[in-house]
């Protein structure tokens, strides 16, 4: 008996249809970057899942968003100066609310297991400003492991970062995050050996998504979460889009 393969991603992201990932799982009804968070938007049918992720002390892969402990958990200080085990002791959730209490902060490969067989993820590398050497061939290693290498797209705001995993691992879909226009968008991407383009949503106009499109890069923005920003979106159109409120958007 023959066993059809999933669909990878980059077909996915090529179809036509506007594909939905929750940034950072569900966040606007649940604490950002942990399961519980990653597993209603899983529930409320996104496609992709999108993660931030570090690394600590002893050279795990924690997910988490920002580079200080302190916003999203009882801990304090840089989360490099941890390793996993003390990281996985501070609570992730209430800060949210006291019914989060128990949430921690999971490690990608608690990540990739939850998503794996129903949807993809997009990893995105934290190597700025603080650089972590040595985490794309972490991330690289994980995903391999998983068996997700087709499953997933790595993005990160440090470009020589995405260049580095494609060069590691050629069948995993990199893109390259902006916060501004480029001067020169398929330059940038060149320089990167990217696929997708990850610019904030007000960032691009529909001629340069003409030019990367026609070029044969894909597009995903962040953060669509009102109706404007998915006007925006399906003008464009983008190949994916990134929301804190996947119960509400829908492209």
């Amino acid at each position: 008996m023959t066993i059809a393969r999933a669909e990878p991603l980059a077909a996915k992201l090529g179809s036509g249809r506007i594909l939905l990932g929750g940034h950072r799982g569900n966040a606007d009804e649940f604490p950002e970057n942990t399961l519980a968070s990653f597993g209603s938007a899983v529930e409320l049918g996104v496609d992709l899942i999108e993660c931030d992720v570090h690394r600590s002390e002893d050279g795990g892969l924690p997910v988490i968003h920002d580079h200080l402990l302190d916003r999203t958990t009882n801990g304090s200080g840089l989360v490099r100066d941890h390793t996993m085990a003390e990281l996985k002791r501070f609570d992730a959730g209430r800060w949210k609310d006291a019914r989060f209490e128990a949430e921690r902060i999971p490690s990608l490969d608690q990540v990739l297991a939850l998503a794996k067989g129903q949807v993809g993820v997009a990893i995105e590398i934290k190597n700025l400003p603080l650089p972590y050497p040595g985490i794309e061939e972490a991330v690289v290693d994980a995903v391999q492991k998983a068996g997700m290498v087709r499953d997933v797209v790595v993005i990160s705001f440090d470009h020589r970062c995405i260049k580095r995993i494609g060069a590691l691992e050629p069948e995993i879909l990199t893109g390259v995050l902006e916060a501004s226009r480029p001067v020169d968008v398929l330059r940038v991407m060149d320089d990167a050996d990217a696929d997708v383009f990850c610019p904030h949503w007000a960032s691009i106009d529909p001629q340069t998504a003409a030019e990367l499109h026609a070029a044969g890069k894909m597009i995903g923005l962040w953060v669509v979460d009102d109706a404007f920003s998915l006007a925006w979106s399906k003008a464009l159109p983008a190949n994916a889009i990134y929301t804190n409120k996947p119960r509400e958007i829908r492209p």
